[in-house]
């Protein structure tokens, strides 16, 4: 039923006045502007003026330097309010002539703070033209004789411009009060209403839908007030229903959680059953190539490695996706040579790319002697897997790695590394997914080649933690640049060091010092100790962390070695009680050994006392690498 009443409309007719006031004030403000710009104006008009006047009675003057010509005029003009300081100079700058109205106090002071007009003193001479005086044409030549200066005060500019603003100010109460008075009685009629239904709406937003709004008002404001309660009652019924997919998602989210806990869980306990027998398998197939084999045995352990390597590969690329797909894989930055690193990838396939018959291009030099800081491992990771991918995809033809671009600036070197090789290729309409997780260019990729998919989406995810970026560029049939594009933070090396890469980790290196392994599992103790004994390594055995803790205080190690996980005393307990007690091995360096790759567990090592950390399997390279890292006295 529709209420009697002013409409919305007329009642907005009234709120119209604010605008006008707007207008009255845009227009007052311009014609306040423009008295006050009038009476500047006014000002200069008459400083100039009265210089003109003086400069035109002033030539006598600066002729004869009788001031009893100037001294009449200048006391007529200096009785004038604003006129306070006069000066006549000669044409050289000398002055002739100087007064000033006494009244000032300090005409030194007040003298800056005056506005100065000027005008030039000259002296006109009418010629008559000798060979055409009859027709009486005349020529003026004038003579600049000196300068006058006068110097008016602006007090009573500003004297006008406050009786401008005191008007303007009056004005604008006035017609303050009449708006406001109008707005007011406005309100009574118009504001009440729509503020009460602000306050519903407010309500409303903080989710009470149980407001409602009486209709008190005019037919808008009424048919807008029944509205809001229509909308109240529809958001409650709505918020029911949402309340009841809200409750479906929160349980289907409560079981996507469980059954992503119940994946992690799987994934450590399987990272530690497989790598725990591999760190087996592959130790002892290492140990057997030391031995004494036929060519038909020896191609079988190299197979057997190659394979179990192979395997290893594959696990690690699903426990770092899934460690990166978490966020739980962190980098250990330090500084390091990116060109020993280099070389480390090259030796890891300089055996592969020469079996195969391809041209070999390494191009590093430009980098050599910076070590830069990043996490050296990662990369490493990153370059083995795109020479691996340049190796595995080129039949023919070339493998490079270059190093370009390099730019060091104060403590930052900008460069970038690339892969390149004349392979198949990859087409443009795949290039785009090759970087997305268990994807290959085609499905035959996976069947002829081998390998999960994992590589580069690993690779790239991994470069951009560390602040870089890894691009492609490729042509069918005719190979593929992968770039790593870097910024670091870097140092320059004072002198060369000698690369010590994989192929001369690979030969027999003699150490001179007493290790105590600590290790529960009788395969791995084995192969652990035919490991270090044939390094020259003096070995003891511990197998848990009780009987480590009790060796620790009997005799003298040069390094330890750790495992975590252990019946009755675990390796981070043990390592703590070692750090913590009296004992001749509590600077020892300790290292951990685990199979565990899932979480990472090197931050929990180094809190209890460890020193380093090396995960299982480990090859002879990576063992040698530990224990120059850690020993003083190799032999």
């Amino acid at each position: 039923m529709a209420r009697k009443g002013w409409s919305l409309y007329t009642q907005t007719l009234l709120l119209g006045l604010g605008p006008a006031l707007i207008l009255s004030f845009i227009l007052a403000t311009y014609f306040i502007s423009a008295r006050i710009k009038d009476a500047s104006h006014e000002l200069d008009n008459k400083g100039q003026l009265v210089a003109l006047q003086l400069a035109a009675s002033s030539d006598y003057f600066v002729l004869t330097s009788n001031e009893a010509i100037v001294k009449p005029l200048t006391k007529a003009l200096l009785d004038d309010r604003d006129v306070e300081y006069i000066e006549i100079e000669d044409i050289n700058g000398n002055l002739l002539f100087s007064q000033h109205d006494h009244s000032s106090p300090d005409m030194q002071i007040a003298r800056g703070q005056l506005r100065w007009y000027q005008a030039d003193i000259v002296q006109y001479n009418i010629l008559m033209d000798d060979e055409d005086w009859f027709n009486s044409q005349q020529n003026q030549n004038q003579q600049i004789l000196g300068q006058v200066r006068i110097g008016l005060s602006e007090s009573s500019v500003f004297e006008r411009q406050k009786d401008i603003l005191l008007h303007a100010l009056f004005i604008a109460l006035v017609a303050l009060f009449i708006v406001g008075l109008v707005a007011w009685l406005s309100a009574q009629r118009l504001a009440r209403p729509i503020h009460l239904l602000s306050n519903a709406v407010k309500q409303m937003r903080e989710g009470d839908y149980k407001i409602r709004v009486g209709v008190t008002s005019s037919a808008e404001v009424g048919q807008l007030q029944e509205g809001v309660n229509t909308l109240a009652s529809a958001l409650a019924r709505s918020e029911e229903i949402q309340q009841l997919y809200v409750d479906s998602l929160i349980k289907a989210r409560e079981a996507s959680e469980a059954a992503n806990k119940a994946k992690s869980e799987f994934l450590t306990v399987m990272t530690h059953e497989l790598r725990t027998p591999m760190n087996g398998v592959l130790g002892m197939l290492q140990l057997l190539q030391t031995t004494t084999l036929n060519t038909e045995q020896s191609e079988y352990v190299d197979t057997a490695l190659n394979s179990g390597d192979h395997l290893l590969g594959l696990i690690n690329d699903i426990l770092d996706f899934s460690k990166i797909e978490q966020g739980k894989i962190e980098l250990d930055k330090h500084y390091f040579n990116v060109y020993d690193s280099l070389l480390r990838v090259v030796e890891t396939f300089r055996s592969s790319i020469s079996a195969k018959g391809l041209e070999f291009n390494l191009d590093i030099n430009e980098i050599r002697g910076l070590d830069v800081m990043t996490d050296d491992i990662r990369l490493n990771q990153v370059l083995v897997n795109l020479v691996g991918n340049a190796v595995k995809f080129t039949e023919k033809g070339f493998i490079r790695i270059s190093v370009r671009e390099v730019h060091i600036s104060a403590e930052q070197v900008d460069f970038i590394i690339d892969v390149s090789d004349s392979g198949k290729g990859i087409s443009a309409d795949n290039i785009s997914r090759i970087f997305d997780a268990f994807q290959q260019e085609d499905a035959s990729i996976s069947r002829r080649y081998g390998g999960t998919g994992l590589g580069l989406a690993i690779s790239r995810q991994l470069i951009e933690r560390m602040g870089g970026k890894l691009t492609v560029n490729s042509t069918i049939n005719k190979g593929s640049v992968f770039s790593c594009h870097f910024s670091l933070p870097c140092r320059v090396q004072e002198g060369m060091q000698p690369l010590l890469a994989d192929k001369q980790l690979q030969d027999v290196q003699k150490f001179s010092a007493r290790v105590l392994l600590v290790e529960d599992n009788d395969v791995n103790q084995k192969v652990a100790i035919r490991m270090m004994s044939y390094m020259g390594l003096t070995v003891d055995v511990a197998s848990d962390g009780i009987q480590a803790i009790k060796m620790a205080n009997q005799f003298a190690y040069d390094i330890i070695f750790m495992d975590l996980q252990m019946p009755r005393m675990d390796g981070y307990e043990a390592a703590k009680t070692i750090r913590t007690q009296e004992n001749i091995n509590n600077k020892t360096p300790i290292i951990a050994l685990t199979a565990n790759a899932f979480f990472d567990v090197k931050e929990q090592c180094l809190q209890v006392g460890m020193n380093d950390f090396l995960a299982k399997p480990y090859k002879k390279s990576s063992l040698i690498n530990i224990l120059n890292r850690w020993l003083s006295n190799p032999a």
